[in-house]
């Protein structure tokens, strides 16, 4: 007869046995979805590459081999982007950090991070040709001046912080404002007309202060003050600097402090 100190060993090794094999099972289905995922999304891109080579005009980007690493680069970062669950500039900065992870000789090369530019802002131009509500342009362009302004600090250095005040205004711009964008990002003149039906909108800006009065947020940008000491935040009024410098005080002491720092050098 098996003594109860045997029967709680076999126990304990047939769970041990099962775990691992639950283990591997998992293990084997997370690494299917991966395959499945890499190969939508290389089918995503081969398509996406097939639409861009059948333009009559790419507004200047020339298209990547299949299998470049930018090609591969495009992939993680437009994966990590959909895959995010936060808001579109938190989704920005998921696919920023995923990309920096893994590509940072494509990130932080000024030459090749212009081909990637390039690539967004032909997507973009074909947004907005489309007339599709400029819904996608507007977060094309967001995406855009992240990696602008990233570049900016962090490569070349010639600025101290990334503006992500910057990707709220675009977000939420105005149509004069986005065609103005796209067209100084591309070497064709596709967006000439379009920007002549929209050059008479008044270019707008968003005011920092989260309770502002006025619909939204949104100033005539020629109009708007910005806060003299750190230069980062944007105003509609004296009324409204005033209202949100309870919660504007420290980041304005941050980034102040690091304008002087970048400054002496």
């Amino acid at each position: 007869m098996v003594s109860k100190k045997k029967a709680r060993g076999k126990a304990r090794k047939a769970a041990k046995a099962k775990k691992e094999e639950d283990n591997d099972n998992d293990s084997s289905a997370a690494s299917a979805q991966q395959r499945g995922q890499e190969v939508a999304l290389g089918l995503q891109l081969q398509m996406q590459r097939l639409l861009i080579d059948s333009l009559p005009c790419k507004h200047g980007f020339d298209p990547f081999l299949e299998g470049d690493v930018c090609d591969r680069f495009l992939s993680l970062y437009s994966s990590t982007f959909d895959a995010s669950s936060g808001n579109m500039i938190d989704a920005i900065l998921d696919a920023m950090a995923a990309v920096d992870k893994k590509y940072p000789e494509i990130l932080y090369d000024s030459l090749k991070m212009k081909e990637i530019l390039s690539y967004f802002s032909t997507e973009g131009t074909q947004q907005i040709l489309k007339g599709d509500g400029n819904y996608a342009a507007r977060t094309i362009a967001a995406v855009i001046i992240m990696f602008e302004e990233f570049i900016a600090s962090k490569v070349n250095k010639t600025k101290a912080i990334v503006q992500l005040q910057k990707l709220k205004e675009i977000l939420l711009a105005d149509d004069h404002t986005l065609v103005s964008f796209f067209r100084k990002r591309i070497s064709c003149t596709c967006l000439d007309k379009k920007h002549k039906e929209v050059k008479s909108i008044t270019k707008m800006g968003i005011c920092n202060n989260d309770k502002c009065p006025l619909p939204g947020g949104k100033v005539e940008r020629s109009k708007m003050l910005y806060c003299t000491r750190c230069r980062y935040a944007h105003y509609c009024s004296r009324d409204c600097q005033e209202a949100a410098w309870s919660e504007h005080r420290e980041i304005c002491k941050e980034k102040a402090e690091r304008n002087a720092k970048f400054e002496q050098r």
